[in-house]
């Protein structure tokens, strides 16, 4: 055989390297051609000639676009997975299914090239031909059935592999339904990311009135923000996925259009491996509870979406249902232990907070102040313009004590027209402050009610917590301070001085 030469246009490496080692060793010239060197193959019977069928995608090439000589055997090389395509030369006299294994390409060749110089001594054996033309037919064949087979095995794995992802997904939804916001955190930032094989998982609240997210839980090893205002950022990826109500996967943010912030690409490139996420609204109904953030895929270059999404996307319905009960729950919650009308604690609330904050200033050494308020002649305001306007009095007590306390401050309809402040770590000096700031404030503006200005007051007494007090004795201390306020001519404060430490 060593007339015989074999040429192959290609850029398949790997390919080329295996040819070549295979027509080495049967001892067969052997030359990788591109192209743009087509003109270099000489056209005669000895000659064998293997085209890469990825060629064939692109034949506007003018190397490629001419006829091939008749005189060579033009065999077609394609994958392994039997990419066929169409449009193929009209001699081409066999297809050849590509290998890696040097071995098994020599015994291919050597079959190649003994049928070939079979037919070209008997170039008017038409058996010859025909059986050539069928062997041509039915490689041809198996290889589009052995492509058929691997489309079919592959969407058996991805069907797999999703209903495996589906069955971890009951054990995750179990965790879920629960009414504690940590625990589904943890689910969504510890469990999650294996399940899509992220690295990286950040879970935000959202909060529809200032359009604002607020970090819940993450596990990225660099810091990220904690509160974002999707006023400042409307074009930034997560105000795009709750502006659509739709879970948004992103294979390559660099590669993101300008409708998007333009320093994301650098910030992702900065920080993560791969470029791809997933952004999942957590939605109840058309209600959006928050977001879902999964990035940085391992392993792979993106997130797929017909593997990785449908059980993001299940979850994330499970996710949002379960923050929709919690907010329910704690709605009714608040109810239970607020003051309709006023939002303020109510008075079985009051208690359970007092005895809290004794036990804490006992266990820590630390200050704690009461401050009990009464409204002035409050039956006679009821009486002179009727309960609405009461009610509107007792509104803007209400406000006007949340706005001169702290935070950390416990404020408290007591009863009727009484109102109580607990106020944890303040001297009684800081607490003096505060009351005298509420007496003024009340005293100074007027409440307005139907176009009726009607001039209120209020009378307080003020206690600080002593080591030997039962909360019984704090609460009685506190109440006498307020009934000397009331007696000495109301709208004043008065303090239980030995109180003081």
């Amino acid at each position: 055989m060593l007339n015989k030469k074999i040429f192959y246009i290609g850029n398949f490496g790997k390919f080329s390297r295996a040819l070549e080692e295979a027509a080495k060793n049967i001892n067969i010239f052997y030359k990788n051609l591109s192209p743009a060197s087509f003109s270099e193959i000489p056209d005669d019977k000895n000659t064998l000639c293997l085209l890469d069928a990825s060629l064939l995608l692109n034949l506007n090439k003018p190397d490629l676009s001419r006829p091939f000589p008749k005189n060579l055997s033009l065999v077609l090389v394609v994958s392994s997975y039997g990419h066929i395509p169409e449009n193929i030369p009209e001699n081409t006299a066999d297809i050849f299914i590509k290998s890696f294994n040097s071995k098994i390409l020599e015994v291919k060749l050597q079959l190649l090239l003994s049928r070939f110089a079979l037919i070209h001594k008997n170039p008017d054996n038409t058996e010859l031909h025909e059986l050539s033309k069928k062997n041509c037919s039915l490689t041809r064949q198996i290889a589009h059935l052995q492509e058929q087979l691997s489309q079919v095995d592959s969407d058996l794995q991805v069907q797999e592999e999703v209903l495996g992802k589906i069955n971890q997904i009951t054990q995750l939804s179990r965790q879920i339904n629960c009414l504690d916001l940590n625990r589904i955190a943890g689910v969504c930032v510890e469990q999650i990311p294996q399940l899509i094989s992220a690295r990286f998982a950040s879970i935000y609240t959202y909060s529809p009135e200032n359009q604002t997210l607020h970090l819940l839980r993450h596990n990225h090893p660099f810091t990220i923000d904690k509160a974002i205002s999707l006023r400042d950022k409307p074009n930034s990826p997560m105000a795009l996925a709750i502006q659509k109500k739709e879970l948004l996967l992103i294979k390559d943010i660099p590669s993101l259009n300008g409708n998007l912030e333009k320093n994301l690409a650098l910030t992702f490139a900065r920080n993560y491996a791969s470029k791809s996420c997933i952004i999942a609204p957590l939605l109840s109904g058309d209600n959006i509870l928050g977001i879902l953030n999964l990035a940085d895929k391992i392993s792979e270059p993106h997130f797929t979406a017909n593997i990785d999404l449908p059980p993001i996307q299940l979850l994330c319905e499970i996710i949002g249902s379960a923050m929709s009960n919690i907010r329910l729950y704690e709605e009714v919650r608040l109810q239970a232990r607020t003051d309709s009308m006023t939002g303020l604690f109510n008075h079985h609330s009051f208690y359970n907070e007092l005895d809290k904050e004794i036990l804490r200033a006992k266990r820590y050494g630390s200050s704690l102040s009461l401050i009990m308020i009464d409204l002035d002649n409050f039956k006679a305001i009821n009486d002179n313009n009727g309960h609405r306007c009461g009610d509107a009095v007792l509104i803007h007590v209400a406000q006007t004590i949340t706005h001169c306390i702290r935070e950390t401050d416990i404020a408290a309809r007591y009863g009727g027209d009484e109102f109580a402040i607990i106020l944890p770590s303040t001297s009684l000096s800081d607490a003096m402050n505060v009351a005298q700031r509420m007496v003024d404030m009340v005293s100074e503006k007027p409440v307005e009610v139907e176009n009726t200005q009607i001039r209120i007051s209020i009378s307080l007494g003020v206690a600080q917590y002593a080591d030997d007090y039962t909360i019984e004795d704090f609460m009685n201390t506190t109440d006498a301070a307020l009934f000397k306020a009331k007696t000495k001519g109301k709208n004043r404060i008065h303090v239980v001085e030995n109180t003081l430490v």
